[in-house]
């Protein structure tokens, strides 16, 4: 772990944030404190979605204390989805196909290959007492009833990465970004996403709530949301969920 992060592993667990959350409200427990599990019995992703969680992959979560508004805490979802991606390249190689998806889903031959959950609660000051950064990463297996297309290191590359390994290569780099973040704001973030995501003009469908949206992207915003053309003009989205027109052939 690097300086001010600190590992308790767990052979099977509910939840990594669930455990993590407890940690934290009940047990005050430091900002760099890590839960990670081999298996997790009640994993769980954005929209209180069922995360698979067979022995394999990598079930990680992290607790930061930013101390700052929760409109700002947000911008650290996009945190985790680099850090995934820096650390998976440096272990296959710079040059797997790896890019990202908005908000915070990292894809490989445009098959989504890891996810991340943020939860914050609030201090009596108003400010974020506390954000669990959750994430997975599909290393050997993957759900295969998704709607949005998934894999996993294993089925793409024909690869096995150690799980201990992949662990700490993430925390090292998502420590290195919050880092940044705290210290030169969410430029730097918004810039190193834009490196490796959506391709400017490409055609995004966008459900949000109850309303779809469609139109060809334009941009992250400097708050982190995505901006898309629409008949309408351009359109700031702060929360949904992105599909491609085609989410099976072609480049990101």
């Amino acid at each position: 772990m690097p300086d001010g992060y600190s590992l308790v592993a767990f052979d099977t667990i509910g939840s990594t944030n669930d455990e993590l959350k407890q940690r934290a409200i009940q047990a005050n427990a430091p900002e760099g404190s890590v839960v990670w599990a081999l298996e997790q019995t009640s994993g769980k992703g954005r929209q209180k979605r069922n995360w698979e969680s067979v022995p394999g992959n990598m079930y990680c979560s992290v607790l930061l204390r930013p101390n700052c508004d929760m409109a700002e805490a947000a911008q650290i979802g996009f945190l985790p989805v680099i850090a995934a991606g820096e650390a998976l390249a440096g272990l296959l190689g710079n040059a797997a196909p790896l890019r990202y998806k908005w908000p915070n889903d990292l894809l490989l031959n445009r098959k989504k290959i890891s996810g991340a959950l943020l939860e914050a609660g609030a201090g009596q000051n108003g400010l974020a007492a506390w954000v669990i950064v959750g994430c997975g990463i599909n290393l050997a297996h993957y759900p295969d009833d998704t709607r949005f297309p998934a894999t996993s290191v294993r089925h793409e590359l024909n690869q096995n990465i150690e799980i201990g390994d992949m662990v700490s290569a993430y925390v090292r780099n998502l420590a290195n970004w919050y880092g940044r973040w705290q210290e030169e704001g969410f430029e730097p973030v918004r810039a190193a996403w834009l490196t490796s995501a959506h391709k400017f003009d490409e055609p995004l469908i966008v459900e949000s709530g109850a309303e779809t949206i469609t139109g060809p992207f334009r941009d992250l915003d400097e708050n982190g949301a995505l901006v898309i053309d629409t008949d309408n003009g351009p359109r700031r989205i702060a929360a949904g969920d992105v599909y491609f027109t085609d989410t099976t052939s072609g480049e990101i």
